[in-house]
């Protein structure tokens, strides 16, 4: 301010001062400016220190945070400058390698008294190493690396990778470079372990003819072989080389064009399926090794990594020597199988063709013994009829072992009542048991469900074979059956079946092998008892195709016990039972607690309300009760109380529901059936009327209810086989009608009601198969009661009877039909409330013709048959005239029909090959078997010649 004064003063002045004053004036003010101008540089340079030294302070403390940070980091960092000088390095040098960074700054080597590092496998010094990665890493401007080998601080030897990368200039030229070593150790031990894995892997696949791979799919949808170790050379002749394009990528037409041309197809298609799908799959194929064919099995997974890229390991493994040995041993088997079906089909034919003269002797010998006979002629026929029915019991049961060898058997199911079907089996045994003074016991679980799910058939087939076992091994004693529930699930029972005898019982060390076929456990027993050995090992087999189990247990003297558990589904739970049973109360008063026992099971089931009361205890006052069931001889307690006294009689030839003079009702004990014990119990409620033969329970059936009508239907074509099975029902008390085809057969059965339709399997017009299905359809659309159809067939053996089974039939007769078969099946079938026949003992049909008696009954037989056959032998002609295999076939078995109730021998088996052969094999042979067929007619025809009988080709004289 006082510049501008001064100066503004001078200037006013100019004008007026001297030249001097002037001079002098702008001196001072120059001075002045120069002075001004002079503070403010220094004052600028002042502060540039300042900041100078701010700037200082702060790049210190960067480089202490750098520092720290390197510090910081867990592994050794050194960083250089262009020259190689080391100008930093972290503390992890010094903890690590052993480096002092404080000595190592600025000097260009490591080479220190106290370093760690060891040499270099090729003996490269480890600072003359490192140097070149420096070198190169700033020549090449790239990261280098390298991998050494030092002592760490706690002396253990480590790997370390070293990596060394250029820095570069604002201006991008390489100003230095910083290098890290990254601990190792553990990775390369994972590794060296893996590669000394995969090494054994190889050497293993070398020496085994085996090929492991591992095949990867990356983003790029290019399959890499990611690993293969093996012998590819020998399965399938390639090198490695030859399945890859180049580095890792997967070429597979090599592997392919090695590959049989049948089995490429499924290869391929495998192969894609894994793509899509993850899990294991599995292909045997055939390939061309380095020597030859050979069969490969490939076993094959997928799984997806982590990156989403799918990988597929497996292996291939050679099996040609394997596949070599399966194929013998399909060959052996078949073999075998062969052998075994060879030996079963023998066994079944001879057992059948020698079954069928055996039918005749035993048939004849039946009706023998129903002509009059002294005493002695008597013992004689029954003495015959004991050894044909054993050697028929040989017969069926060779028969019933091929059949469960060759694997023949198929179990029907079908519901059943088990409570009947041991009724049947034990009545058809109760005879020949009482024979030999041999008490029958049988008792029943009251829980036993009314119907069960099973083979009825085959399970009384069992018990039938384990019953005459006892009965043939028993002298003395009794044979008893029990029965009992030892488990219920609600849907099916497991039931205990035992048959116990007292009779000679089995040494320990002969039991093991029982069951094996055609052993018995001593020698002697066959000489004295008779029989194959096959019967146990049968149920063995019957058994095990049930899923169940059987057990023998036996002491010498003592007796044997065989227990057998099946396992079978509820049919029907609740017992067929007289609805006038339900809430009665019964009383059983009997000095046998094994008859009390069983009864009282009987009656609980039957649904009385049961009370015991010993005989050695007094009667309970005031008892009451609508049945009372005592000893024969306690007349004391029939007294004691208001109730109808039923009579126990354990005698062998007792009958139930008898009454005697004095209205007393009795009940057969030995053995105490099911049927027998509930007919009684409704009798016994109607004490004054006399049983009818409607008012008795009917027998519950297998499958079918009995019909009201007492008539069968017989349909049969041929007039020999209509005359014998008119005559056998007739014996057995049954009156029928014979019809001669199935039409004839279905409009009686629409006309009348029948108890049974007996028919033929080739009739003409409708067959048995046709006519039992038509029925079966009726049935249906009429809702008409179930009819119980029963087949006659010649031809039991070649699966006929499936096919009867197919048709609706419920059971077949083989032809000829025999007695005592054909009573049985009337029993199960067709049961009636009460007969005035006898059970038939020995009781089978053939032709034994010539016993005293019998030669009017074989004449007139045999005249018809005769007669019968002309027609036949004309349709014979006619089929292989026009062709006709069918007709051919339908003809030979009526022809056979009646034939073989007159001879035996070659002509009947030829006949049933034809029967079972294609029709164009029956027309080739037949006219060769129609000479031989003519001839054995001609040798039968001539006893009867007086007749005008001929079979010649002409027809008759």
């Amino acid at each position: 301010m006082t510049l501008a004064l001064f100066i503004s003063d001078a200037a006013s002045g100019w004008f007026d001062a001297s030249p001097v004053s002037i001079a002098v004036v702008v001196l001072a003010a120059l001075l002045s400016l120069t002075a001004l101008l002079a503070l403010v540089v220094l004052r600028m340079v002042f502060m540039q220190r300042q900041k100078l030294a701010e700037a200082e302070q702060t790049m210190q403390q960067q480089a202490a945070v750098a520092q720290a940070q390197l510090d910081a980091v867990p592994f050794p960092v050194l960083l250089k400058d262009a020259s190689g000088t080391y100008r930093v390095l972290n503390s992890a040098c010094l903890h690590r390698l052993g480096i002092d960074p404080a000595h190592a700054v600025g000097h260009t080597s490591l080479e220190l008294t106290e370093h760690r590092w060891l040499p270099l496998a090729d003996g490269t010094p480890p600072m003359q190493h490192l140097h070149q990665i420096g070198m190169e890493a700033l020549r090449e401007d790239k990261v280098q690396r390298g991998e050494l080998d030092y002592v760490s601080h706690d002396g253990s030897q480590r790997t370390g990778l070293f990596l060394e990368a250029p820095t570069h200039a604002p201006d991008g030229s390489a100003n230095g470079s910083i290098g890290v070593l990254l601990d190792i150790t553990e990775y390369r031990q994972i590794e060296l372990s893996a590669r000394a894995t995969e090494q054994s892997l190889r050497d293993i696949t070398q020496r085994i003819p085996v090929v492991v791979f591992a095949v990867r799919r990356g983003d790029d949808r290019r399959q890499r072989l990611a690993f293969i170790a093996g012998n590819l050379h020998a399965l399938f002749g390639l090198a490695q080389s030859d399945l890859l394009e180049s580095d890792d990528v997967l070429r597979d037409w090599p592997f392919h064009d090695r590959i049989h041309p049948e089995d490429a197809p499924d290869l391929r298609r495998l192969l894609q399926r894994a793509t899509r799908h993850r899990s294991t799959v599995t292909l045997d194929f055939r390939a061309y090794g380095a020597e030859g064919l050979r069969w490969i099995h490939l076993v094959m997974g997928t799984r997806r990594l982590p990156d989403r890229k799918m990988e597929w390991i497996g292996y291939f493994i050679d099996t040609t020597s394997i596949n070599a040995h399966n194929q013998t041993l399909l060959a052996a088997r078949d073999a075998a199988e062969r052998a075994s079906k060879a030996k079963a089909d023998f066994l079944a034919t001879m057992s059948h063709e020698i079954r069928t003269p055996m039918n005749g002797v035993i048939g004849m010998l039946e009706l023998l013994g129903r002509t009059p006979l002294d005493q002695e002629q008597r013992e004689l026929v029954h003495a015959v009829e004991d050894s044909a029915g054993v050697l028929l019991q040989v017969l069926n049961d060779v028969l019933d072992f091929s059949k469960l060898e060759a694997g023949n058997v198929r179990l029907d199911d079908a519901p059943f009542d088990l409570r009947t079907l041991i009724d049947n089996v034990v009545g058809m045994l109760a005879g020949t048991a009482h024979k030999k003074g041999l008490a029958v016991e049988v008792g029943a679980d009251a829980t036993l469900a009314g119907k069960l799910m099973g083979d009825s058939v085959r399970i009384r087939q069992i018990l039938l074979n384990l019953l005459n076992n006892a009965a043939k091994f028993t002298e003395q004693g009794n044979v008893s059956v029990g029965l009992r529930v030892i488990g219920d699930d609600g849907h099916a029972q497991r039931v205990r079946i035992s048959v116990t005898d007292t009779g000679i019982g089995i040494a320990a060390d002969k039991q093991a092998t029982l069951f094996t076929p055609f052993s018995q456990a001593e020698s002697w027993t066959t000489r004295r008892y008779g029989g194959t050995g096959l019967g146990l090992a049968i149920c063995r087999h019957l058994v095990q195709l049930m899923n169940g189990s059987i057990e023998l247990s036996s002491r010498l003297g003592e007796g044997t016990k065989v227990t057998l558990e099946l396992r079978l589904p509820i049919a029907q739970r609740e017992i067929d039972r007289p609805p006038e049973l339900a809430g009665r109360h019964a009383i059983v008063r009997l000095a046998s607690a094994g008859v009390a026992n069983a009864l009282i099971a009987h009656l609980a089931a039957l649904g009385l309300t049961v009370e015991q009361i010993p005989p050695t205890a007094p009667m309970r006052r005031g008892a009451a009760a609508n049945l009372l069931f005592i000893d024969a001889g306690d007349q004391e307690s029939a007294a004691a109380i208001a109730a109808q006294p039923i009579l126990v009689d354990a005698s062998a030839n007792g009958s139930s529901g008898s009454r005697d003079r004095d209205e007393r009702i009795w009940l057969h004990a030995n053995p105490l059936k099911w049927q027998a014990v509930s007919r009684v119990c409704v009798q016994a409620l109607q004490p004054l009327a006399q049983p009818s033969r409607d008012a008795v329970v009917p027998v519950m059936t297998p499958v079918a209810t009995p019909h009201a009508g007492g008539r069968i239907l017989v349909a049969e074509d041929h007039p020999i086989s209509q005359s014998l099975i008119r005559r056998q029902l007739g014996l057995l008390g049954w009156d029928c009608d014979v019809v001669g085809d199935g039409h004839a057969a279905l409009d009686a059965l629409r006309r009348h009601d029948y108890a049974m339709l007996l028919t033929d399997c080739q009739m003409p017009l409708m067959n048995g198969y046709e006519l039992a299905t038509a029925w079966r359809q009726h049935e249906v659309q009429t809702k008409r009661t179930r009819l119980p159809v029963i087949a006659m067939t010649a031809n039991a053996l070649d699966g006929e009877i499936e096919r009867c089974r197919e048709a609706g039939m419920d059971d077949y007769l083989s032809k000829p039909v025999q007695l005592r078969p054909l009573e049985d099946k009337l029993h199960t079938w067709a049961p009636r409330a009460a007969t005035d026949t006898h059970p038939a003992e020995a009781v089978f049909f053939e032709d034994v013709f010539a016993e005293p008696g019998m030669e009017d009954l074989r004449a007139e037989m045999l005249q018809a048959m005769l007669r019968t056959s002309e027609a036949d032998l004309r349709k014979l002609e006619q089929a292989i005239a026009q062709c006709d295999g069918a007709m051919a076939q339908r003809t030979l078995h009526r022809v056979l029909g009646a034939l073989q109730l007159f001879t035996g021998g070659r002509v009947i088996a030829d006949g049933r090959e034809l029967m079972a052969a294609d029709a164009d094999q029956v027309l080739l042979a037949l006219p060769g078997y129609l000479e031989n067929l003519r001839g054995v007619l001609n040798g039968l025809a001539q006893p009867v010649h007086h007749h005008g009988v001929s079979l010649s080709p002409g027809g008759p004289d």
